[in-house]
């Protein structure tokens, strides 16, 4: 029965329970014993708050109440979150469902609509609509690029 499960997600490609969603291009394969996805190929990954879109993910879960919630979400390769009116970019990107913080690396980036900020890490409190842009070390910027005609 478990190998028949598995070869159901692995044709459909798409894990999807009331508060997440995980699509993925190439592969999605299912570890009940670690209790992992992995995705490979154009992942999407859809919960209440965000979207996120990146070339290979993993994601654990805890079981509760007979559902799978999804607790960290690490996403690798390409990532771009859509968060609002925001777009996060960057390499690594890890999400955690206990402080529902999004943790970005690598040549990052967060474009809106009236602002480009740039930097190494971004750490984003969802809760509290708090954004941390770092730089990569002493000899790096973090830049802010501002529309001067945002109010036109």
């Amino acid at each position: 029965m478990i190998k028949f499960l598995f070869l159901i997600l692995l044709f459909f490609s798409k894990v999807s329970y009331a508060e997440s969603t995980v699509k993925a291009g190439g592969s999605l394969i299912w570890d009940s014993e670690d209790k992992t996805y992995t995705a490979n190929g154009n992942v999407e990954f859809q919960n209440d708050s965000f979207i996120a879109y990146a070339d290979e993910m993993v994601a654990k879960y805890t079981e509760q109440k007979n559902k799978e919630l999804f607790t960290i979400v690490e996403l690798f390769g390409s990532v771009k979150i859509d968060f609002k009116d925001e777009i996060f970019r960057g390499n690594y990107a890890i999400y955690t469902r206990k402080d529902n913080i999004i943790r970005l690396t690598g040549d990052v980036s967060v474009e809106s609509p009236t602002r480009l900020l740039k930097g190494y890490e971004l750490i984003a409190d969802i809760d509290n609509n708090k954004r941390i842009l770092n730089s990569a070390n002493d000899d790096s910027l973090v830049e802010v690029l501002l529309d001067n005609d945002a109010d036109n």
